[in-house]
């Protein structure tokens, strides 16, 4: 038998930082794609670089009571379109891809919180495994607040040179720093909530960049303010960033600014100085789909 899923990336978080008593986030999930097939073998292939794909289906088969050695019977292939190391979530969704398709192949049923449980013994987990955007506890896999928006925004990403390890990152002790941004994350949080109640991408815009700038202080973005300048400028709606990755986000929609006006701007501002590649996405559902089953 032969399951094969998807899950998508994000470009950094819509918000990030202490809520309440403790660090939350709310990614969004973008149209670059992970994608994982499990397959049974007699004689499995395994590429030894996508270890957190193989550990992930151990803990899916151990999670549902089934001996080790149902796994070592299958085989996992992971082609992915996400870039790594920038904060674009791309070991989640390949983490996230293998849990759904290993619970598939084995016949089982398996919930959304139950996944997010799964992840984050792995590694803190982006809520992009989530099919509406989601306030959600990324170290202790708990779902907080979901918000069921259907948003068809455009993104600009930025993307640096430069690459972060999530894991390395979250070694060092920021909890001075997250305390201090507290109250702008909560503020952020409050107004996303009015936007969704709105329905105004212009207040999730307003959100993402209070976030941004608060992070400032934790993980630096060159130009950043005058990204967010620019954009505010030409109509976008706001600026997010990786909390803790490199990538920068500039949020629109497409039919009510000149793309090319943008990209122009950005370029007389000296902003590919820093961010050597851009591209265009689109705000997409997120959460695993099973793409296919022989």
């Amino acid at each position: 038998m032969k399951v094969k899923g998807i899950c998508p990336a994000s470009c950094g978080e819509l918000l990030q930082g202490i809520i309440g008593k403790g660090e939350k986030l709310i990614s969004y999930p973008i149209n670059i794609y992970s994608s994982v097939t499990v397959e049974e073998k007699k004689a499995p292939v395994r590429d030894p670089k996508f270890k957190k794909a193989i550990n992930a289906m151990y803990k899916t088969i151990d999670y549902f009571g089934l001996h080790k050695s149902v796994g070592d019977t299958l085989s996992i292939k992971v082609d992915s379109n996400i870039p790594i190391e920038k904060g674009m979530a791309s070991s989640t969704a390949d983490i996230a891809a293998t849990v759904a398709v290993t619970a598939k192949l084995i016949g089982k049923e398996i919930s959304l919180d139950e996944l997010a449980k799964i992840c984050t013994q792995i590694e803190p987990t982006d809520s992009t495994i989530f099919h509406t955007l989601t306030l959600f506890d990324h170290l202790n896999g708990v779902r907080i607040n979901s918000f069921d928006w259907d948003l068809n925004l455009d993104i600009l990403i930025l993307e640096s040179q430069e690459s972060l390890n999530t894991q390395v990152f979250r070694r060092k002790d920021y909890s001075c720093l997250r305390a201090i941004n507290k109250p702008k994350v909560e503020k952020a949080y409050e107004i996303f909530k009015l936007g969704y109640e709105k329905r105004d991408p212009s207040l999730l815009g307003k959100a993402a960049t209070i976030s941004a700038l608060a992070n400032q202080n934790i993980l630096y973005k060159e130009k950043l303010e005058e990204i967010v300048d620019i954009s505010l400028k030409l109509g976008c709606y706001g600026v997010n960033v990786a909390h803790s990755g490199t990538v920068l986000g500039i949020i629109f929609e497409k039919n009510k600014i000149h793309r090319a006006e943008l990209v122009d701007r950005l370029q007389e501002k000296g902003v590919y100085e820093y961010y050597y590649k851009y591209y265009f996405a689109k705000m997409v559902k997120g959460g695993v789909s099973i793409v296919s089953e022989d």
